[in-house]
This record gives structure tokens, sequence and C-alpha cells, in this order.
């Protein structure tokens, strides 16, 4: 939908998924999910680790996933496709932006911590440039833009600084307090999309109406 020029919201922030571009988005994702010569045969039952940990034994020759799994390719010492990988922006309508998408996990301190101190402490080291680009020779995802660009990085992860070109597109999920709820819709309709042969159209619709009754 993003790369089509859709949004999830619409002026108002409300959610609103019944357009144009989330239809043709739903009708391509549909069509390749269900398409057997096209995906792994055991697609369906994959969630992303199990994706990627598939895409490291060179049982799949290209995959949608979170970069962390590349970078992982080429540190795992099981993985079998080390030095085979490259990393690229999703395809989009020509007059359109390509779209990632960033979740993050947080370094925080409780408001009732009794140790503010010693935990700002700990967050300035584990978060400085040296210890960014030390998780990631670890195997995990720096957030630097130093460690993005760190010449031994890109050595052994040779896509590492197109971390800084996917930030320029991404985008991140809408930030209420009933986005639980409202994903479970989703989910429930992209599944009755896979399963079923009820238009998108139609979906999206019935989806939208039950968004209706909990977002106002």
């Amino acid at each position: 939908m993003w790369t089509r020029g859709g949004s999830l919201v619409d002026k108002n922030g409300l959610i609103k998924i019944n357009t144009q571009e989330a239809i043709d988005g739903l009708d391509f994702y549909r069509t390749i999910v269900n398409d057997k010569s096209a995906v792994h045969p055991k697609s369906s039952e994959f969630e992303s680790v199990a994706a990627g940990i598939a895409f490291s034994q060179g049982e799949a020759a290209m995959m949608i996933n979170w970069f962390g799994f590349a970078a992982m390719c080429e540190v795992d010492e099981n993985s079998k496709v080390k030095g085979k990988i490259e990393v690229d922006l999703l395809p989009s309508l020509t007059d359109k932006n390509s779209a990632s998408l960033n979740v993050y996990w947080l370094y925080t301190i409780a408001k009732g911590s009794k140790n503010k101190t010693i935990a700002y402490d700990f967050l300035r080291f584990a978060l400085a440039e040296e210890q960014d680009k030390q998780l990631t020779l670890e195997g995990g995802i720096g957030c630097r833009i130093s460690t993005w660009k760190d010449a031994e990085i890109n050595a052994i992860i040779p896509y590492y600084h197109k971390l800084e070109q996917l930030h320029e597109v991404a985008k991140t999920l809408p930030q209420k307090e009933n986005w639980a709820a409202i994903a479970v819709i989703i989910d429930k309709m992209v599944l009755q999309a896979i399963n079923t042969d009820t238009p998108s159209s139609e979906l999206i619709q019935l989806a939208q109406n039950q968004i209706n009754e909990i977002d106002k």
C-alpha cells in the first residue's frame, strides 16, 4: 500500500484502509502468496525467524524480512549463503517512493527506578560508537550512522551502509493506543484474502467497518 502511494491514516489521524492503493496491494499479495511456483513450500508456516533461517540455508532466492537476517547470513557460521547476499529497496510505482518498516527496541529508564544515574551511565556506555560497532560484529544491528558507514563492518557485510538509504524511506506504524486491536482486524483480513476467493474490496470494506467501531 505504501509503495503505491497509500497511507494508513486519513487527515484526521484515523485508520483508513479502504483505499484503491490498499485494494491493489492486497490483490498483488494474495496472488503471489498463493503462487506455488513463487514461494517456499513452507511459506505459510513461517514467521520471520523461520523465514530467515530458511533463507540462510539457501532455500529461497529472495526474502522480505528484517535487515538483521541479511546481516546474520554473513556472520553466522551455519549460513550457506555468505557472500551471496544483496539488499535493496522494495519496488514501487514509477512516480511513488519505496518504503521500509521501522520498528525499534528501546533502552529506557523506568520512572520508578531507584538507580537512575547508574542506568543512564549504562545507556551512554551501551549506545556509544565502540559498543554499537561491537554489537554489530557480534550479530546484532547497530543503530548509529557511524556503524552503518564503518569500513570494517562493510568489509564483512558489504551492504551495511544501505541501512541509511533504507531509513530515508522508512515508515512506522501508527502510534495509537488501540493499534493492537486494529492490527488483529487487518491480520484476519489478510488471512481471509489468502484462504478465500472473496474480492479484496469486500474484505477491506468489512475490515474498515470493524476498525471504524473502535477507532473514533
